[in-house]
């Protein structure tokens, strides 16, 4: 089994991958994101900010903020504590209803308050420059800009918080001026807010960049629940995160996901169209049980960023390709059985071990690509291959020796021997011997792999075991079933209202049970084989059959 924890999260996804989000949970992100916007403040000295401001419009910043009839207000309690009478006669210009109104709503929004009848103005308002005020000012200097594209402000507002996270992330994507790319270029403030109206109402899918940014602003666990529909990157095709009823996010990272990508780096090509045609099939299934559902004959280019990205694959041709130097660094902080097992699971799909021929042959351009894998054979200290060189080809050729691919297999089995009886080391050696033995005899080594893949307190289900076996989910379960008729294991069903789970686990008790019953069975066939010979048989067949019971009377 793989380490626990592994995940590729959506936060580590790349940053332009497209998300469409379950409504419910949709209206509830953008609204906690309103919610707790108008009091975030923006990274910049307040008081440069407001006296250029104030340069630029040539008012003062509280009619920038407020409004001419408020702003009057503020401006004339600047000096000192008016009485509401006083601030009339310093405005005659202003009715005296709109005067009352403005100084109401100003002491509701506590920017002033009342003190020995006198108003007196609250200062602090203007020690820090927030969101609104921000994206107020951006709205003045582009005027008509706001209502041309149909656009609030609190579209507006929302596009100035995600501003400095959209230009971090276009930085480091290297994203070009007026980048033909969908939804990776918008050419100002207003042009990422229309694309924020679009995702609030459901319009267009989000940006990974800014689900994690307003996710970790709300407080929110976007993977907590099933909140993602599907997911892709466009003009891709969307892949569904679920299969068999399964939830496939965050994407678990196993050996399964260091053999995908290794079959995408040697058997797909850039478009994504996997050749040759006859692995189509096996990379497929393995895609699906590890990302989810999609319609296309080609991989996803969604996956294929995903892959690249997690295991920081360079953007580079089949002449220079090599195993990924983070699969390699994984591999090493993974404990002794696992590691050996993922190494040879590459090694096997690399040869295609289970395919029956003659010999196993590895091709590729990359030179350094048969060297790495020739690292591996080392590593495991089963033997070494040559690399030659193709007459009139780019290709490099390598096989794989009769000794070599013996030494293979029988590691392969040494490995799965020993993870069956570290899962069962309450049972002593003879015993566990005798228990491999058997379970070989009935069901043969996908039997014995799939014990090696299940324990006493971690159950396992029933396709994460034929994904690690590599047969298909029936074959997996026809032998769980006859696995539990013999008591070996048991399971525990586990209910949802979406989905019914069934975990499988070693039953210590049925275990010695089915071995207790072998034991009576193989001495009953002892005792038949001691039975005496037919009367019928003559002395020389007796003899024949069985010269050592027979050789005294020989002479």
């Amino acid at each position: 089994m793989d380490m626990p924890g592994e995940a590729i999260h959506i936060c580590d996804f790349p940053p332009f991958i497209r998300f469409e989000l379950e409504e419910r949970f949709r209206r509830e992100i953008f609204a906690k994101f309103l919610k707790r916007l108008s009091g975030v403040e923006v990274g910049i000295l307040p008081a440069e900010f407001w006296r250029s401001a104030e340069e630029e419009f040539k008012i003062s910043r509280y009619e920038l903020n407020f409004g001419k009839v408020r702003g009057k207000i503020l401006k004339a309690l600047e000096k000192s504590p008016l009485r509401a009478k006083e601030i009339l006669e310093r405005n005659p210009d202003v009715p005296a209803n709109s005067l009352y109104h403005a100084i109401m709503w100003l002491k509701d929004q506590k920017h002033i308050k009342k003190k020995e009848a006198r108003w007196v103005l609250k200062k602090e308002y203007f020690d820090h420059v927030g969101v609104s005020d921000f994206a107020k000012i951006i709205d003045m200097r582009h005027r008509g800009e706001r209502r041309k594209n149909a656009l609030s402000m609190n579209a507006l507002e929302m596009a100035t918080y995600l501003w400095p996270n959209y230009e971090k992330v276009r930085d480091t994507e290297g994203v070009s001026f007026q980048n033909p790319s969908y939804g990776r270029w918008y050419q100002n403030y207003f042009a990422l807010a229309r694309a924020i109206k679009g995702w609030e109402k459901g319009d267009a899918n989000i940006p990974q960049w800014t689900l994690i940014a307003i996710a970790n602003f709300a407080d929110l666990d976007i993977e907590e629940r099933e909140v993602i529909s599907s997911y892709c990157l466009p003009p891709g095709v969307k892949i569904t995160p679920y299969y068999k009823g399964r939830y496939k996010l965050p994407i678990e990272v196993s050996s399964d996901l260091d053999v995908i990508a290794l079959q995408i780096l040697t058997k797909s090509r850039e478009d994504g169209l996997v050749h040759p045609t006859k692995h189509k099939r096996e990379i497929f299934k393995r895609l699906h049980h590890t990302f989810g559902s999609f319609q296309s004959d080609r991989i996803p280019l969604s996956i294929r960023k995903i892959i690249e990205n997690y295991y920081q694959i360079p953007d580079c041709g089949r002449n220079t390709i090599r195993i990924p130097q983070k699969m390699k660094e994984r591999w090493e902080q993974r404990p002794f059985h696992e590691k050996t097992i993922s190494k040879i699971l590459v090694l096997a799909m690399l040869f295609e071990l289970d395919k029956p021929k003659r010999t196993y042959e590895l091709i590729s351009r990359s030179r350094d690509f048969l060297e790495d894998v020739e690292c591996i054979l080392k590593d495991l200290g089963i033997g070494a291959i040559k690399i030659n060189k193709r007459k009139d080809r780019p290709h490099y050729r390598s096989y794989l020796p009769k000794k070599v691919k013996e030494n293979l297999e029988e590691l392969k089995e040494k490995i799965e021997k020993n993870r069956i009886e570290k899962g069962i080391d309450f049972l002593v050696e003879m015993e566990r011997t005798e228990l491999i033995r058997n379970v070989k005899k009935y069901w043969g080594e996908r039997g014995v792999n799939m014990l090696s893949n299940m324990a006493l307190d971690n159950g396992v289900r029933d396709l994460d075991l034929a994904r690690a076996c590599g047969v298909t989910p029936e074959v997996v379960r026809k032998i769980l079933y006859e696995l539990i008729d013999r008591a070996i294991i048991t399971c525990i069903r586990e209910e949802s209202p979406e989905l019914v789970e069934y975990y499988y686990y070693l039953s210590p008790e049925g275990i010695k049970k089915f071995l207790a019953v072998e034991k009576e069975v193989k001495e009953e066939k002892e005792e038949e084989s001691k039975y005496p010979f037919p009367e019928e048989f003559t002395s020389y067949q007796r003899r024949r059959l069985s010269p050592e019971k027979y050789q005294i009377n020989v002479k």
